[in-house]
């Protein structure tokens, strides 16, 4: 498989609510479970940091659609390419919010390893 992932920090427009991002999440997961995308999204009070790993063509067309997002302000790409194993094979859409949020997978916070996984990822 043509495995590719992106990682880009974003500016939300406006603060989503804990139903909001719960919203996000539910909608996050359907899709990328629909399109074999796995992934972190860490919610920030003025950023949004994400990673998006999967088959290459739905990747450039998940980064495509957030770019166009109006929830999203000043999309950067922080880092991108090919990839032989996914980073998060197991998380159809993992989100953090600081400090912290329970998610499917239990209580995540920003000294989790999977956090600090994206986190040295970046630092490559």
């Amino acid at each position: 498989m043509n495995l590719y992932y992106t990682v880009y920090v974003s500016t939300p427009t406006r603060t989503l609510d804990d139903d909001g991002l719960r919203e996000l999440l539910k909608v996050s997961r359907d899709l990328n479970s629909r399109f074999d995308v796995t992934g972190m999204l860490i919610c920030l009070p003025e950023n949004y940091i994400q990673l998006i790993e999967g088959p290459k063509p739905h990747i450039d067309q998940l980064y495509n659609n957030i770019q166009r997002d109006k929830r999203h302000m000043r999309v950067t790409t922080l880092r991108e390419g090919p990839i032989e194993q996914r980073y998060f094979p197991d998380w159809a859409m993992a989100l953090k919010e600081s400090p912290s949020m329970t998610v499917a997978q239990g209580l995540v916070n920003l000294e989790d390893d999977k956090v600090l996984q994206l986190f040295n990822i970046l630092e490559y």
